[in-house]
């Protein structure tokens, strides 16, 4: 059976190679944003990016990428099939009220997202 000082020095030879790998995954992680960051200045020196979660995003909130050169917003997945109260699947086309329908839904989505963007760098 071990000691409690045993158990104590294992726990903290544990927790600092823990504290080491977790370092180097954000410094890695830092450096491809930078990297990302760089690229998009270089096409647009004067647009605003927010990198979160390794996507990057306007400063409208819409999420971009880089394709053949040039800034390009990543088209959201749109839903093709929406319950009914009865809980059968019904198809629902885009050609359904124009499409009005998913477009709300979509616009809804990305400001919600956006709103929880903007929250953290809002001044308190």
């Amino acid at each position: 059976m071990r000691s409690s000082k045993d158990r104590t020095i294992q726990k903290k030879r544990v927790n600092k190679a823990n504290k080491i790998a977790k370092t180097e995954r954000s410094r890695k992680q830092r450096i491809a944003n930078k990297h990302k960051r760089e690229e998009i200045h270089a096409i647009d020196p004067d647009m605003k990016v927010i990198v979160m979660n390794q996507k990057t995003f306007d400063q409208y909130g819409t999420e971009i990428k880089i394709v053949d050169g040039a800034i390009k917003a990543v088209e959201p997945e749109i839903i093709t099939e929406l319950a009914d109260f009865d809980g059968a699947v019904e198809e629902y086309k885009a050609e359904i009220d124009g499409g009005r329908a998913i477009n709300d839904q979509i616009e809804k989505e990305r400001l919600y997202g956006f709103k929880a963007i903007a929250d953290r760098f809002r001044k308190k």
